[in-house]
Order: structure tokens, then C-alpha cells, then sequence
């Protein structure tokens, strides 16, 4: 396969680069040493606010520089300082590195997810200065708007760092700052666990991410990003590779490291088999939810495998593997989409299945649709998300869509916003889901149908059907949440005339919150009863849901497809082409029109809009919602089944976490009884023997020597009185001595 990439040029130096990242950083360090002094939330609001307003004019300022390049020529970098030094450290066969620095770069790429991680970042931070209002008061919240400030910090040292080193501290970074943020109510058990859930499950996927680095560097020599770009034709020239005694092919080796950062990516965005943290992160504040849902944490990985393009498009099993996981994914998450009733829950699986359709993208090898599918996606599911908290609050924390309804005539700002993003996320033309959805799944078809021979890879044609049916239904359950959560009457203020609501008091409930993720707040707890009718939120909180709302329905138009060209052009592609490399092959069979325009036409007339029909003649035509009920009485194993969640979490429990647990619980017991057992009954036998030792030595070896020197202190205590000095009584003795004598005589 022929490939061609950007030219390599000289790039701009900019001595304010570093204060992009450092800002947000200043603003956590300042919020975070001076917030619970400061007494008033306006300066935290300020700083917080403050700092990633200035962070997103300086990524505007360097976009605008970047305008002004040639294309091949857009790079703005800056070395802060050096980060690493190896020394000598020599590396397959004379490749050498000896420093590794810490520095920052914007190119074409970078300069995007910079905007929209700071853009949207800062929408985030405006909708929770209304959201967290009882945080406001219990004096909390300066330490939230820290850890958002540290979070945007961490997915700016990710997206903007000129090596892989710095990518991996904003990787880290981003992993910390979601257990932080996932676990901000820590002292709620729900909370706590599911913090603990996304750092642990994040561990697993970056053991993998770690591997492919080493492999990198030991490959390469080098891990700086423009390095390693420029050396890729000459790693490829090589006629095999040797590491660790074993040698193959370049190929074989990047088709290794592919599927090892694959790992690292499926941990951070959510991926089968490590996307289980992602819904359970429903338990932190709602913000949160948006923030890691839409605008960062989760785009970490596909981030990752657009700037490593290079190796993913020369590792073909890496992408196979990439594209089933993404299409799997789509489908089992979208299908776990139909049947919940948590609006927050809907939400979180769509972003998984959305997740899936990027991957997917990816894995066809069209780098560019995959990432302008992050930026789509980023504005319309912001928008739900920070909708859904508005939705929320105003319902006083209920988060169950059986007990709302008809919020359309309370919040119509919240409902307009809403609406725009839901037909965005179907993928209806002209709203911005279509130009990115459909572009993935038409690439993803014409790798199958490559140029009208379907002669393509059977996996290509396997992907786009499974990513029709979860098109499918996200159309679907999209508009069932509508119709459930804005039409119809209002069913929280008591009136529920066809009896439809849950008891509400289980939201309220700390048990129920591990299952339902809410982010109930113990202020709002005391709203008592819910018979209170919503309001629309204050401004602060629905103006970044339209902001967000209205690039959702314009942001399309950045992308045009190819065969849409005669509406405009596809600015994005253009605009990161430089840094990837394409297929000419592909190229060449790229514009087959006619193919393209009946798929276009069927996913955005038919397929989708028969969906939402489908959903509104469930949910938004019946008030009663009998058909749904009756279909759930008819087959209530298989709504239960995806209720819940095909018990995947069940699974997990059963086939790792209680193995683990119990293995970790033997392990602790051999360890108490048998390696800790040892050492103390050694320690106690040697204590019994010495006192056995010391008794032996003091009552039988003392004693006897004392025995002996007793008898013998007698005996020369005896003759010590014979031999006492004294003439008298030697004297005595002599005539004793005489006396027996004679005496002897005598009888003889």
C-alpha cells in the first residue's frame, strides 16, 4: 500500500505555549490552598472561570497563527525544560536519545482538541456555578472547581504534549482527576466505589498502553511525536526487527504495538472489555459527567491513535481489532441504551456506543471521520448531558423518567436544546451527527465495497451492519428519553393518571445511588416532597446548553463529506490531512457517488427517521405507554436481560472481581498464617527454647557447679576449723589422738 504523510518542517517557537496547560494548573493551586479561606465562591468563580477563559483564547490566538502557515508548515511548539536524561543510552543498534523533554506543541490536530477541550471546558465550569449551588453553601465548592480546573490542566498536558512521555503525565493526570471528580461525594460509599472503579479498570488498560511505549522506544529510539513520524519509512525499509532474541517483520512488531495501545485506549474511552467505569461514573456530579463523557477523558484514546497514525495505519490486525471492538461495542452499548430509565444512564451508554462508532472510524483507517465525530459529539452530547442536569434539578434530583414528563412547558430553553441535540445524535441532515456518523459508516462500507467489487474485507461489511443497528437504536432511545422526560404531563407533582411513576423516595437512598449513579445532593434532600413544579434553570446554567446546542446543529458543516462537496468543503480533513497518512488505493476508489447518496439517503430518511417514529408511537403518541408495557409483558426475561445490562457487571463479579478478591483474600491468609505463621512460631519457639536454655542453665548447669563448690565449701569449711592456728586445739587433737591410740593398745 502506498502512503504518503506531511512534510516535516521547521516549526514556530512560542515562549507563551506553556501557559495553555499552567493556567488551569494556577487556578487549581490557588482555588485549592486559598478556597476554603477565600469565603466567597464569586473569586473562586473568578479564578476557576478565569483561568481556562485565558487558556482558551491563547489556543484561539495560536489557531489563528496556525491559519496563517502553509500547510505543511503548521507547528507551533515550545521546550519548557528538560524532562529526561538517559546519558548514553543506546538503542537498536545505534539509535540514540539522550534527552526526552518537557515540551508542548500545536499543530493542526492539537490546536482542535485544545479548543474544544478548553471551550468546552469552560461551558462546563459556567453551567456548575448554577448546578452545584448547594456545594456553594456547605463550602465544598471551591474544591470542586480545583479539581475541574486540575482535570482541564491534565487533557491539556494529554492533547498538547510533543512526546509521548507528556502524553502519558496528561494520561495519568486524567485518570487522578476522574477518581477525584467520579468520587467527589467520597464520604457516600457509591461514590467512593465507582472512583474506585474507574481508577482500577483505567490500571488495567494503561498496563497495556505502557508496553506499546516501551515498544516504541526501543524501536525507535525516540518518543517524541516528530520523530517518530519522520522515521517511519525508514523502520518500514528494514527487512525485520530484532527485540528480546525474536525477529519479525516492522509490520508484525507494530501490529503488536497497536494492539497493546489499543488496551491503553479501551480503558480510557470505554471500549468492550473495560467500558464498565464509564456508566458507573454517573455517580459524581452531573458537570462531571459531561465533562468526561463529552469534552475529554474519554476522547483520550482515539486522540492517541490519530496522533499515532502512522503505526496504525502500517498494523492491519491493530485495526481489524480496532474495528470490531468499535463496532461491538456500538451495538451492545447501544442496545443497553433501550431499557433504562435513568436518564443519566441512557446518556452514559450512548457515549459508549458513540465511543464505538469513533473506533470504528479508526479502525476503517479514516482517521479524519473518526476524530470530527469526537468534536460532533462532543457538542451534542455536552448539550444532553448539561440538559439532563437542568432536567434534574429542576425535577429536585429525580433522575427517573417515569416520574417526569412534560417538562417541555416549564423549560423550554432546556427542551429546544435538548431536541437539536437528540436529532444531532440520530443523524439527521443537516444537524452535525450526520456528517460525522455517516461519513464512519460509509467508509467503514467502502472497505467492503471497494469501488463497487464487494471484494472487500467481510469484517468491514460485519462492522457496518452491526453500526446500522446501533444507529438504529440510538435513534430510538434517544427520542423515547424525549418523549418520556419533555411530553406528555408532568407526572412528579402527584398527578400520574396512568399510573406510571416509581416510588421517588429510593432516589434519596444511598444504596440505590450505586445502581442509578445520582449525584444527589444533601441540600436538595431537603426539598421534601416533589410535588413542586419545575421551573427553567437560571441562565447560568441553559445558556451553555444552547451554546453547545447550536454548534451541534452547525458544527457539520466543518466536515462536508466528499460527495456532499457542492454544499462545502470538508475543512476538518483538510485541515489535519498533513498529519496523517492516507491510502492512495482508498483514494482512488473514494468517490462512487452513487453508493454513497443511496446509503446517505436511507440512514438519514429512512433508517433513522423509522426509528424515532418507532420510539414516538411507543412513548410520545400513547400516554399510557401500553404497547412498551405490553411488550414487556410479553418478553420480560429479554427486557430484564438488557435492563440489566446483560449482567455483564454480574459477570465481571462472578469471573474476576470475586476471584480476585478471594485469591487476594488466600493470599492474605497464607500470608497471616502461613509466611507470617512461620516467622512468629520461629520467633516463639526460639523464645521457649532460650527461657528452656536459660532454665536449663541456671537451675542444672549453674546448680551443679554450685552443687560442687557448695560440697567442697563444706569440706574446706571442715578442715578450715582443724586448721584454725590455734595450740590448744591441736593440743585436744593430740590427746585424743593418744587416747585412741592407747586405747587401741589396750585391746591388742
Amino acid at each position: 500500500m502506498i502512503m504518503e504523510h506531511a512534510a516535516l518542517s521547521t516549526p514556530l517557537h512560542s515562549p507563551v505555549l506553556w501557559l495553555i496547560p499552567f493556567l488551569p494548573l494556577f487556578g487549581a493551586i490557588l482555588n485549592g490552598a486559598t478556597g476554603r479561606s477565600l469565603k466567597n465562591n464569586k473569586v473562586v468563580d473568578l479564578i476557576a472561570l478565569g483561568s481556562v477563559a485565558a487558556s482558551f483564547l491563547l489556543v484561539c490566538y495560536t489557531f489563528v497563527q496556525l491559519m496563517g502557515m502553509a500547510p505543511a508548515n503548521r507547528s507551533v511548539t515550545q521546550t519548557v525544560w528538560t524532562w529526561l536524561s538517559l546519558g548514553d543510552a543506546q538503542v537498536l543498534g545505534g539509535l540514540t536519545t539522550n534527552t526526552m523533554a518537557w515540551a508542548y506543541k500545536v499543530d493542526p490536530l492539537s490546536a482542535c482538541m485544545g479548543l474544544l477541550v478548553t471551550g468546552v471546558g469552560f461551558l462546563i465550569h459556567l453551567f456548575s456555578t448554577g448546578y452545584m449551588a448547594d456545594e456553594r453553601k456547605s463550602g465544598e465548592y471551591y474544591r470542586f472547581m480545583a479539581y475541574l480546573n486540575l482535570f482541564i490542566f491534565s487533557m491539556l498536558n494529554l492533547v498538547l504534549g510533543a512526546n509521548m512521555i507528556i502524553m502519558f503525565l496528561g494520561w495519568e493526570g486524567v485518570g487522578l482527576c476522574s477518581y477525584l471528580l467520579i468520587g467527589f461525594y467520597f464520604d457516600r460509599e457509591y461514590a467512593a466505589v465507582a472512583g474506585k472503579k474507574a481508577f482500577v479498570t483505567n490500571r488495567i488498560g494503561d498496563f497495556g498502553f505502557l508496553i506499546g511505549f516501551f515498544l516504541i522506544f526501543m524501536i525507535y529510539g525516540s518518543v517524541d511525536f516528530d520523530t517518530l513520524m519522520g522515521m517511519t519509512r525508514e523502520i518500514l525499509a528494514r527487512p525485520e526487527i530484532t527485540l528480546f532474541g525474536i525477529s519479525h517483520a516492522p509490520t508484525w512488531w507494530f501490529n503488536l504495538i497497536g494492539c497493546c495501545l489499543f488496551l491503553g485506549a479501551c480503558g480510557k474511552s470505554a471500549q468492550i472489555p473495560l467500558y464498565v467505569w464509564l456508566p458507573d461514573a454517573m455517580a459524581g456530579p452531573t458537570p462531571v459527567s459531561a465533562l468526561i463523557h463529552a469534552a475529554t477523558m474519554v476522547t483520550s484514546g482515539l486522540y492517541m491513535i490519530a496522533r499515532l497514525n502512522f503505526i496504525y495505519i502500517n498494523a492491519p490486525v491493530a485495526l481489524s481489532l480496532v474495528l470490531f471492538i468499535g463496532a461491538l461495542t456500538a451495538l451492545v452499548a447501544a442496545s443497553m441504551g433501550l431499557a433504562q430509565y435513568d436518564i443519566k444512564k441512557v446518556l452514559a451508554y450512548s457515549t459508549v456506543s458513540q465511543l464505538g462508532f469513533m473506533f470504528m472510524g479508526m479502525g476503517a483507517g479514516a482517521f479524519s471521520a473518526g476524530m470530527f465525530h469526537v468534536f460532533t459529539h462532543a457538542f451534542f452530547k455536552a448539550a444532553l448531558f448539561l440538559g439532563s442536569g437542568s432536567v434534574i434539578l429542576a425535577c429536585h434530583h429525580e433522575q427517573d423518567m417515569r416520574n417526569m414528563g412534560g417538562l417541555r412547558k416549564y423549560m423550554p430553553w432546556t427542551f429546544a436544546s435538548m431536541g437539536i441535540a437528540t436529532l444531532a445524535i440520530a443523524g439527521i441532515f443537516p444537524f452535525s451527527g450526520f456528517f460525522s456518523k455517516d461519513e464512519i459508516l460509509w467508509k467503514v462500507f467502502e472497505g467492503w465495497f471497494a469501488g463497487g467489487t464487494y471484494q472487500g474485507s467481510t469484517l468491514n461489511l460485519v462492522a457496518w451492519c452491526m453500526g446500522m443497528v446501533a444507529a438504529f437504536m440510538t435513534a430510538f432511545y434517544m427520542v423515547r428519553l424525549m418523549a418520556m422526560t419533555f411530553f406528555g404531563e408532568y407526572r412528579g407533582a402527584g398527578h400520574d393518571p396512568h399510573h406510571l411513576t416509581v416510588p421517588s423516595e429510593v432516589h434519596h437512598a444511598a444504596d440505590d445511588h450505586a445502581g442509578h449513579g445520582h449525584d444527589d445532593h444533601a441540600g436538595h434532600d431537603s426539598h421534601g416532597s416533589h410535588g413542586h413544579t419545575p421551573t427553567e434553570v437560571p441562565w447560568n446554567m441553559w445558556l451553555p446548553v444552547a451554546l453547545l446546542a447550536l454548534l451541534a446543529l452547525v458544527g457539520g458543516f466543518l466536515n462536508i463529506p466528499h460527495s456532499l462537496h457542492w454544499i462545502g468543503s470538508g475543512h476538518f480533513s483538510e485541515w489535519i490531512a498533513p498529519l496523517l497518512f492516507q491510502a492512495h488505493a482508498h483514494e482512488a476508489h473514494e468517490a462512487i457517488p452513487a453508493m454513497e447518496y443511496i446509503l446517505m439517503f436511507v440512514a438519514t430518511v429512512i433508517w433513522a427517521p423509522a426509528a424515532m417514529g418507532l420510539a414516538w408511537w411507543f412513548y410520545g403518541a400513547d400516554p399510557t405507554w401500553s404497547k412498551p408495557r405490553a411488550f414487556v409483558k410479553r418478553f420480560p426475561e429479554l427486557f430484564e436481560w438488557v435492563n440489566a445490562k446483560y449482567y455483564i457487571d454480574e459477570f465481571y463479579e462472578a469471573a474476576f472481581i470475586g476471584p480476585c478478591k478471594q485469591l487476594g483474600a488466600q493470599l492474605w491468609a497464607f500470608d497471616t498464617w502461613a509466611v507470617d505463621g512461620m516467622v512468629n512460631g520461629a520467633a516463639r519457639f526460639t523464645l521457649l527454647s532460650s527461657h528452656a536454655l536459660h532454665w536449663f542453665d541456671a537451675r542444672i548447669i549453674d546448680g551443679l557447679v554450685n552443687l560442687v563448690a557448695w560440697v567442697l565449701q563444706q569440706i574446706a569449711g571442715g578442715f578450715r576449723k582443724l586448721q584454725s592456728g590455734r595450740v590448744q586445739n591441736y593440743a585436744f587433737v593430740m590427746f585424743l589422738g593418744f587416747l585412741v591410740f592407747a586405747f587401741w593398745k589396750f585391746l591388742a
